[in-house]
């Protein structure tokens, strides 16, 4: 898959859209989403779960757009990344003069599970009135050497310490997924070998 693509409109007042996205196994090199929040007190909630390993590379492009008052828009990105695998995040937040009253964030977080893995995250904010709340919160890291300690000194492995964390990692974003989706996600986290990752 070279390239995933949609944009969305919500054009009635009070509109709502909430959708969860999942990117594991077949990776796109490009993921270009657009958000308008273009009715009165309409709503987005979008988040993103990305599984990256081995050399795959994707460059990732979310823009929420407020273009009406009292609109309300949420940007949650999750990504593991395994190998040599490299994501890139651009996200912007867009607040239009006429959208007095926008309440907006974006929160993109990247673990590297491996020492040749990488992320860039870079959050834009574009904001043309007042009255608004808009701000990002990001983060690049790797697994919490010392959660890991603690689990092992309760007898875990550390292989099996390094997956409990991914899947914490992934928990509580998880739950907009189907059944199907989140064995998916969590079966994919559990099969790959870490065993032999640096932290």
């Amino acid at each position: 898959m070279d390239r995933e693509w949609r944009e969305i409109i919500v054009s009635e007042k009070q509109g709502k859209f909430i959708e969860t996205f999942l990117f594991v196994d077949v990776l796109p090199k490009t993921v270009d989403l657009k958000i308008r929040l273009a009715a009165r007190g309409s709503r987005a909630e979008v988040t993103v779960l990305y599984v990256g390993r081995n050399k795959d590379t994707t460059e990732m492009n979310i823009t929420l757009i407020h273009e009406a008052p009292e609109t309300y828009g949420r940007v949650i990105i999750k990504a593991a990344l395994f190998d040599e695998s490299r994501l890139i995040v651009r996200g912007m937040l867009e607040i239009k003069e006429e959208a007095k009253g926008a309440d907006s964030y974006l929160l993109a977080k990247a673990l590297l599970v491996s020492p040749k893995a990488r992320a860039e995250i870079c959050p834009y904010l574009e904001i043309l009135t007042d009255e608004v709340r808009a701000s990002h919160g990001t983060s690049i890291g790797r697994l919490d050497e010392r959660q890991l300690f603690y689990l092992q000194s309760r007898g875990i492995a550390e292989e099996e310490g390094k997956r409990l964390l991914l899947a914490e990692f992934f928990r509580d974003v998880a739950k907009g997924l189907s059944q199907k989706e989140q064995k998916n996600l969590f079966a994919s986290l559990h099969n790959h070998n870490i065993k032999n990752e640096g932290m």
